[in-house]
């Protein structure tokens, strides 16, 4: 192997990466990043679904003994955790293998109760944050879409050969100008 063929091979993994989070955060959103960032904390973050006005969004938490403070809209918010009731509810849950709690953005003093064992609070939609991608891809279609999307397709694969037939004709001529003594 020359040294430029190692730079390409190098070049084409952090290329592949990039647009594998790249594609992950176009389709998971803000919620995919924050999942990651607690995740990577080991337990020392925990994931918070805000009720706010406009629906429910996803924050990362720092734990301090009993509260958990998270920020919305640039303001630091407390809101107080508390184990299990005597009802059987609970304050923090595991959704998706991370602590995780339900909080009110516009009363954050204590977390969204769940009871009776439940996941999430029942006007929580799970399907939303749980399955962004599949729901993204088997969503039903309108008329007009299909050819669309058989377009993109063929569009793509045709991309994807022309780079191929460029690279081998690269391949080719370098081959030739380095047998030859001839500059490219």
């Amino acid at each position: 192997m020359e040294g430029n063929d190692i730079v390409i091979m190098i070049g084409s993994m952090v290329a592949t990466f990039v647009l594998g989070m790249v594609g992950m955060m176009f389709f998971g959103g803000r919620t995919t990043l924050n999942y990651l960032i607690v995740k990577a904390s080991r337990g020392r973050k925990v994931l918070v679904f805000g009720k706010t006005p406009f629906g429910w969004r996803s924050f990362v938490g720092k734990k301090e003994n009993n509260t958990v403070k998270w920020k919305y809209d640039g303001t630091v918010l407390t809101t107080t955790i508390v184990g299990e009731g005597v009802d059987g509810s609970n304050d923090v849950t595991r959704y998706m293998r991370l602590d995780t709690i339900f909080a009110d953005a516009d009363n954050p003093a204590s977390a969204i109760r769940l009871r009776g064992g439940g996941l999430y609070p029942d006007d929580f939609d799970a399907q939303t944050f749980n399955h962004i991608l599949t729901r993204a891809l088997t969503r039903p279609t309108a008329d007009g879409d299909e050819k669309l999307q058989k377009m993109l397709v063929i569009a793509i694969i045709l991309l994807i050969l022309v780079v191929f037939g460029v690279l081998a004709i690269y391949t080719k001529l370098s081959g030739f100008a380095s047998s030859t003594g001839v500059v490219i």
